[in-house]
């Protein structure tokens, strides 16, 4: 008995572990890298990739319990980072359009896995309220990639953004992003394009209803093992 306890516990500890991870690295593409580096510098290119592929590789792991979640974001996680690395191989700007798009998909395929982890049934662990934060800030780095896309394919989707190095400059949309999921909204960056408002608005949204759902889920699930451990 004593060795599959311990391969639970082991399994339980690096699940904490992971998501743990995945949200210091989240925090550092979020809040530290876009505002430190200069965003045409070969640093900013080797952070943003080793970023990524890092955070990948962490979600895989934080899902590695789950077989389906974790083929899924193997798959495309590989996808990106295979991508990543052969860019550096090719002549700047060969393969834009497929960079970008990969991250992004792979992103958001992460959001999904997440979230499949956080609202499934099972009781209120570590990893399960680190991973709704986990999330929340995943959300606003997907709709930061899809803003940085569709200003780069769509002239003037935007109001507000400087016209020298916006296409490249990542804390534009990493900031326009949150504002925009805690519905600050300063009003110094506005979307013009239709896509623009709609991913806005969806954003909006999903920021004013992802707390309540996600407390009101959490809440319940303690309750339900709650009430087992009496019935037992």
């Amino acid at each position: 008995m004593a060795d599959p306890q311990r391969w639970h516990d082991r399994n339980v500890r690096l699940r904490i572990d992971s998501m743990a991870v995945l949200l210091f690295l989240l925090v550092l593409n979020v809040f530290v890298v876009p505002f430190t580096v200069a965003p045409n510098s070969i640093l900013a290119r080797v952070a943003r990739d080793v970023l990524l592929s890092l955070i990948l590789v962490s979600g895989m792991t934080t899902v590695s319990d789950h077989r389906r979640q974790f083929l899924a974001i193997a798959v495309v996680a590989i996808v990106a980072i295979v991508i990543r690395c052969t860019a550096w191989l090719l002549p700047l700007g060969t393969t834009p359009g497929l960079y970008d798009i990969t991250g992004l998909f792979a992103l958001g395929i992460l959001c999904v896995v997440i979230g499949i982890k956080i609202f499934s049934g099972g009781t209120v662990t570590v990893d399960r309220i680190l991973g709704a934060v986990v999330l929340y800030v995943l959300i606003g780095v997907v709709w930061a990639e899809a803003y940085q896309l569709l200003n780069a394919h769509v002239p003037d989707a935007f109001a507000g953004i400087p016209p020298e190095g916006s296409p490249t400059d990542r804390s534009t949309w990493v900031y326009f992003s949150f504002v925009t999921l805690t519905t600050v909204g300063y009003g110094d960056v506005t979307p013009l394009a239709h896509l623009a408002r709609s991913l806005a608005i969806l954003e909006a949204l999903i920021g004013q209803l992802y707390p309540a759902i996600v407390l009101a889920r959490l809440v319940s699930l303690h309750a339900a093992s709650s009430a087992d451990g009496t019935h037992r």
